[in-house]
């Protein structure tokens, strides 16, 4: 079976199920001292070591890692293939943070006629937690004689100078002894042999306790097994267990954490003219597994595909009630709660060229200077081999074949390298990944955030290797020397991107600002409405100076301003980016040029026609110089509004008077009610029902002269939208 084919294995579900299973109690073999990543080899099951057979071996067997693919997620895909035998099993020591995304990602199966038969791996609880778990109460520290005095009531051979005794430990006891008027301290173990008979010994170098219960024997291992993984606190042993018969290969997948891979460019501009500027890639990776990639299968995916940490090695509790005992027999009653747009690249940007003359004008961003007086020539042959020696290494590495070919990876994009690669553990290794031509436009960049006044010598590189580049450090080496280096995002193939390198030293760039008064710029009628456009303006002006002795491209980065738009007559931008407009503008030598951008800002006032006023009218006809018809349809509708205003005032008087006369009409008839019978009193109400019924002959009059007023406004106002309507006006003010 291919690598290849291997990549896309999943987990074996026919082979037999792979249980995962944390073992804080079960015996493990002493772990070694901590590794700094995975280091997988195979081992032995079982407590104690069985005889080399043809189906079981003793022996450590590596399992190499065959196929490395490093994310810029922080995570590398590892598969490793070797072989095992019999019902071997594989051990990896790990970290806890490995461990938490091996266990995410793990896939495993027997590529013979085996199975997989479990994996298991040693729990994070603390020690004294797992001691308590062993049936020897014995602590993180103990004694000879605390390990005696646990192992009372067990079966033990006692080994002296004499026959061993075998028997049951009864106690463990230290009294004073003297001797030849010497007093100290001994420590005597009792046991009660199989006959029954109660011997006592003194604990010596000469004297052996040998444990004959299997029992207990294991329970020892597993102590002294959980106290040496103390050593190494932070290490975990992931142990894949097999079953079979006769040699076959285990494949074993994962995904761990890793360093991100890094990218490094350096583009390489020919000192002969004409020739094609090239661009190198190369990768920085590192190994630090704990053994050696030696010739792996290495892939760079550019791109960060989702990946996160999980402690999914960890024991994980759930919260439980308590229930408190019932005091009582009574049981209390419960209650239960529910680039956006550019132009077309210069025609000077071109393969293998350099506008303006700009090769040999600066290095570095430094300003080439007069020519010096002349120098005493080399000798034709020292200066044809300086010369010589230039070219054929430009040469060279123009020609330097890529050593790895690009693919899209679904939404990623995968450098694979052509030849197998080695890289010892915890070293790092530098692989070539790009080798194409590129073309590149010279420029001096000046950007108004940066508030320098002297602009960046940058490169417009154009992305024609055909295969997405990663993010990284670019070095420019002109004319066999360095001539600075800057940075660049990841950049689709075809793409346009400005990379900046160093100082310009020989270019200046000053900015003022004119903001302009508020003005009204357009006015329109239409379906009865005035819409007035007011206009705010500012014009930046850039002033460029070129120092140089040849022609220069400047790019002016300019902001973007909410709300406003480049007005006309304001030169193109060469490229629009997200927040800025991109201006390009060439200089001539020991000269200065200005850089004019002029912005507006319009808002738009909406008012029905019907409200025009005879200032908005002088307004309008300022900006009219013909159609003689305009103002007399102005003036109607000024006309139409002012006696539809008429009338509004009419009938809101009416309305008024009809209203104070209900509220007299309510006093009156108020007092009416609180007269009596006597004569005065009788003349009053007489004198009231004369006022009411004159009150009454007015309201009647009223209404009348309301209903005939709605009716004038009515038709006033219908004849005052015909009017509005029949205007129709779009003038752009002077």
């Amino acid at each position: 079976m291919s690598l290849g084919s291997l990549a896309s294995l999943p987990v074996p579900l026919a082979l037999g199920l792979v249980v995962l299973t944390a073992t804080p109690g079960v015996a493990q073999s002493p772990v070694p001292p901590p590794a700094t990543t995975p280091s997988p080899r195979v081992v032995q099951p079982g407590a104690g070591p069985a005889p080399a057979t043809a189906e079981t071996s003793s022996e450590a067997v590596k399992l190499p890692v065959r196929r490395v693919v490093l994310y810029k997620s922080g995570v590398g895909y590892f598969e490793h293939v070797g072989r095992v035998r019999g019902d071997q099993a594989v051990s990896i020591d790990l970290t806890s943070g490995q461990l938490d995304d091996v266990l995410k990602s793990l896939t495993t199966t027997d590529l013979g006629d085996g199975r997989v038969t479990g994996i298991t791996f040693n729990s994070t609880a603390p020690l004294e937690q797992r001691l308590r778990t062993l049936g020897l109460p014995l602590g993180a520290t103990t004694s000879p004689a605390d390990l005696l005095q646990a192992l009372r009531g067990a079966r033990v051979e006692v080994q002296g100078s004499g026959a061993a005794t075998s028997g049951r430990v009864l106690s463990l006891q230290e009294r004073q002894r003297t001797e030849d008027d010497v007093t100290e301290q001994v420590q005597e173990l009792t046991i009660v042999t199989d006959t029954g008979v109660v011997r006592t010994f003194t604990l010596g170098p000469g004297l052996g306790v040998r444990l004959l219960e299997a029992e207990m024997r294991g329970e020892l291992t597993q102590y002294l097994d959980l106290v040496g993984s103390a050593r190494a606190q932070d290490v975990r042993r992931l142990r894949i267990g097999t079953s079979g018969t006769g040699a076959r290969d285990l494949f074993v997948s994962y995904v761990s954490e890793v360093p991100v891979w890094k990218s490094t460019y350096r583009l390489v501009i020919p000192t002969t003219a004409g020739r094609t500027p090239f661009l190198q890639g190369w990768a920085i990776v590192d190994n630090t597994l704990g053994e050696d990639w030696a010739d792996v299968e290495l892939s760079l995916v550019a791109g960060a595909p989702q990946s996160f940490v999980q402690q999914v090695s960890q024991p994980l509790y759930t919260r439980r009630p308590v229930v408190p005992l019932p005091q009582t027999a009574m049981l209390t009653p419960q209650t239960h709660d529910g680039t956006m747009t550019a132009e077309k690249a210069a025609a000077d940007a071109v393969m293998g060229g350099i506008p303006g003359g700009a090769l040999g004008g600066v290095v570095g961003g430094l300003p080439s200077a007069p020519p010096p007086p002349p120098a005493p020539a080399p000798s034709s042959a020292q200066f044809r081999v300086e010369r010589a020696s230039t070219n054929e290494v430009e040469e060279r590495l123009s020609r330097t074949p890529a050593a790895a070919t690009g693919a899209d990876l679904g939404d990623l994009f995968e450098y694979k390298l052509t030849q197998p690669i080695t890289v010892r553990r915890n070293q790092s290794a530098l692989v070539p990944i790009v080798q194409a031509p590129v073309t590149v436009e010279r420029v001096s960049l000046w950007s108004a955030g940066s508030r320098l006044t002297h602009p960046l010598r940058a490169v417009w590189l154009t992305n024609d290797t055909g295969l997405t580049l990663d993010g990284g450090s670019v070095s420019l080496v002109e004319g066999g020397a360095f001539a600075g280096e800057g940075l660049i995002d990841a950049i689709q193939p075809k793409e346009r991107r400005l990379v900046s390198y160093a100082v310009d030293l020989a270019g200046r760039v000053t900015t003022a600002f004119d903001g302009g008064p508020r003005r009204i710029s357009r006015i329109r009628i239409a379906r009865g409405a005035f819409v007035q456009t007011v206009q705010e303006r500012g014009t930046t002006t850039y002033t460029i100076r070129n120092e140089d002795a040849a022609p220069r491209t400047f790019v002016v980065e300019h902001p973007k301003r909410d709300g406003f738009t480049l007005a006309t007559g304001t030169p193109a931008p060469a490229e629009t980016g997200p927040s800025q407009y991109r201006f390009r503008v060439v200089v001539a030598p020991r000269a200065s040029q200005d850089l004019k951008v002029d912005e507006v800002h319009e808002v738009e006032s909406r008012v029905a026609v019907t409200t025009i006023t005879s200032e908005q009218v002088a307004l309008i006809l300022q900006g009219r110089s013909q159609d003689t018809t305009l103002e007399p349809q102005l003036r109607a509708v000024m006309a139409q509004n002012a006696e539809v205003a008429r009338l509004k005032t009419a009938l809101r008087d009416r309305r008024a008077e009809i209203e104070r006369i209900e509220q007299d009409q309510t006093r009156v008839r108020e007092n009416l009610a609180a007269l009596k019978t006597s004569a005065e009193e009788r003349q009053l109400v007489a004198r009231y029902a004369t006022q009411l019924n004159v009150q009454e002959d007015r309201l009647v009059v009223l209404r009348k002269e309301i209903e005939d007023l709605e009716g004038q406004r009515g038709k006033a106002q219908d004849d005052l939208v015909r009017l509005a309507n029949a205007v129709t006006l779009d003038v752009t003010m002077p």
